[in-house]
Order: structure tokens, then sequence, then C-alpha cells
């Protein structure tokens, strides 16, 4: 992480890094935990799912805090990692949704999880207007869309609970 003299102020890049490392550590341990308690295979494998892609976003972040404190200026923010996560994640949601097993309780994770991410694509915007270098305004853009493709995918499954999976049991 950098060193405590880049992060002069609130509005540094360097702050704004550490502000969401600490986001997406929290995520994960949201979702590792919702994993771990989750009695109902779909919701274990989804918030295993989101866990690991927390991580990616954590190596993404340090990375570039690193970047960061030895050049001193923002490092071109990556674009091609984002869309093979996304592909990897479709690929896992499509399988995911396939499972017969569900149950109230993974609604429950899903709603939680829907909040999460909503909460960090609109910090990850703000982030992004704030910003006054042109990659750390195009990071956090990333950022908050990535959140934003969860938040829609997260979505899908907690309509496909409401509307299909939770039948299944009362059938």
């Amino acid at each position: 992480m950098p060193k405590a003299g880049l992060a002069k102020g609130k509005k540094s890049p360097a702050s704004s890094l550490m502000r969401a490392l600490r986001f997406e550590k929290e995520g994960k341990r949201f979702f590792t935990a919702a994993a771990s308690k989750s009695a109902d295979p779909f919701a274990k494998q989804v918030f295993a799912l989101l866990a690991q892609m927390e991580t990616k976003h954590m190596e993404d972040i340090q990375e570039i805090a690193r970047e960061l404190e030895e050049g001193g200026k923002f490092p071109k923010a990556p674009s091609a990692p984002h869309d093979a996560r996304m592909r990897q994640f479709r690929r896992e949601h499509s399988r995911i949704r396939k499972e017969k097993i569900i149950s109230g309780d993974a609604a429950d994770g899903m709603r939680k999880a829907l909040a999460f991410e909503a909460e960090g694509r609109e910090m990850y915007l703000r982030m992004s207007k704030a910003a006054t270098h042109p990659q750390e305004k195009k990071f956090f853009k990333l950022l908050s869309t990535e959140e934003d493709s969860h938040f829609n995918i997260i979505y899908e499954y907690l309509d496909f609970l409401e509307n299909k999976g939770l039948r299944m049991q009362d059938g």
C-alpha cells in the first residue's frame, strides 16, 4: 500500500486507493462468510464466486498502489482483465443458475449482496468524478462498472429465486 506520505489529503489517489482496498476487503469478508454460512448450495456458490471477484479487485488496487508509490503518478488503468473476469463471472452465473435446490435463505443473502454491490458502485462513481488524474478516473469508473455488473447479475439471481427458484421447493 502507499506510504503515508503519499496519502496527503482525503482526495489524493493514494487515500482513494486505501479506501477502495478497505471496501473490497470488507466485501471479501462478507461474501466469504456468507458462503461458509449458507446451507443452500446455490447461494454458497454465488457468494464464493463474488468473494473471488473481490480478491481480484484487491489485487488490482494493490498493484496500482505499488506503481503509484514507486512512480509517483497514477499508472495506466487496466481494461482487459475486467473483460476476462466478467466472462468468467457470466460463465459461472450460467452454470450455477442450473442448480435445482434453492431456499429462502439464498434470497435473503442475495438482497444483502445487492445492497453491498450498489454501495460499491456508487462509491466508485463518486471517486471517479472526484479524481483529478485521467487514469485514476478511468480506474474507479472501471471498478464502478464491475460493481454494476455484479449488481445486475445478483439482481438476476434474486429475480430467479423470487419468481421461480423458491417455488421449486413448494411443488
